[in-house]
């Protein structure tokens, strides 16, 4: 069920400055948008800036023109309505992803002692007979001593099932935080804050020297660098979702609906626009199929999407 209504790290100008990229090169581009493009260039020199460094990369890239007949280059635009010949979308894309990249080609967590990859879900068995359901392109480090049972979750998300030792608390390191607990079942998700959600019994989330935030069955805390917020009630169907494949929005904005969509697939997502990230979602998505639900959220929110190398991902304004 997907009923759709209506980035990451880049920062906001060169986005706006790649979008005004994609439009000006689609043979669908009129004088008022060229018009809106002159006014937005003018109204600010840091406009003028973002501008050039995209179109110093356009230059750069201009020279893929001549590699798709050897196959380097594929190109599968949906909707193109208008794309003057297939290297606009692409040289558009690799302009946008080439700001800031930050490429991540090695695996997450490739010297974590646990991790799973894009698209994987990973059980692990402890060896105090507590286990670990890691979630796609998640990482866990494992630190047990004669006192204490640590572990570190590194990126990601995970689902713990702690078996109870009375001499042994069992602490979770993530995203700045701690999780104490001693038997008990809960879900910690990385993101830009940490969320910790309990299913059975009760734990405590600290940060810090600040005194650490009880958390008990079907509640949640969050965690941010401003500290740990107050408990409260979870949905812990939807908190669970992805142990079952399936992801589950409720009126989420986009950006963060393209953010999670972007750890179940290889490659990068993009929004072309500045205001895209604003709209809204509401559906469930099969988490094995990512691109299945980039195409419904393109249709219900009447973007275009186009893809590029099987790697590349955009969506804009259709």
């Amino acid at each position: 069920m997907a009923v759709v209504t209506g980035q990451d790290d880049m920062h906001p100008l060169d986005e706006e400055a790649a979008g005004w990229l994609v439009l000006l090169h689609d043979d669908a581009a009129t004088d008022e948008d060229r018009r809106r493009f002159h006014i937005w260039l003018a109204a600010d020199p840091a406009h003028q800036r973002a501008w050039q460094e995209v179109g110093r990369l356009w230059d750069g890239l201009d020279q893929l023109g001549e590699t798709r007949a050897a196959g380097v280059v594929a190109l599968a635009p949906s909707a193109r309505r208008g794309f003057s010949g297939w290297r606009m979308p692409l040289a558009a894309a690799l302009a946008v992803l080439s700001i800031g990249l930050g490429w991540q080609m090695l695996p997450t967590g490739v010297l974590a002692d646990y991790r799973a990859g894009i698209g994987e879900r990973e059980l692990v068995q402890l060896q105090d007979g507590s286990t670990v359901e890691l979630g796609t392109a998640s990482a866990l480090d494992v630190n047990f001593s004669d006192g204490r049972r640590e572990v570190h979750l590194l990126a990601g998300e995970a689902f713990f099932t702690v078996s109870p030792d009375a001499a042994r608390p069992f602490v979770v390191r993530a995203g700045g935080g701690e999780v104490l607990v001693r038997g008990t079942a809960f879900n910690v998700k990385i993101g830009e804050e940490t969320r910790v959600a309990v299913a059975e019994h009760s734990v405590e989330v600290s940060a810090g020297p600040m005194q650490g935030v009880p958390v008990t069955e079907g509640e949640e805390v969050r965690l941010t660098t401003q500290g740990v917020s107050a408990a409260a009630l979870a949905d812990l169907e939807t908190v669970q979702a992805w142990r079952h494949d399936r992801l589950v929005f409720i009126d989420t904005p986009l950006d963060e609906v393209i953010a999670e969509l972007g750890r179940y697939r290889h490659g990068h997502i993009r929004l072309l626009g500045g205001d895209l990230g604003r709209m809204r979602v509401t559906a469930v998505f099969d988490a094995r199929d990512p691109d299945a639900a980039l195409d419904t959220i393109a249709s219900g929110l009447g973007l275009r999407v186009w893809r590029a190398t099987g790697l590349l991902v955009g969506l804009s304004k259709g």
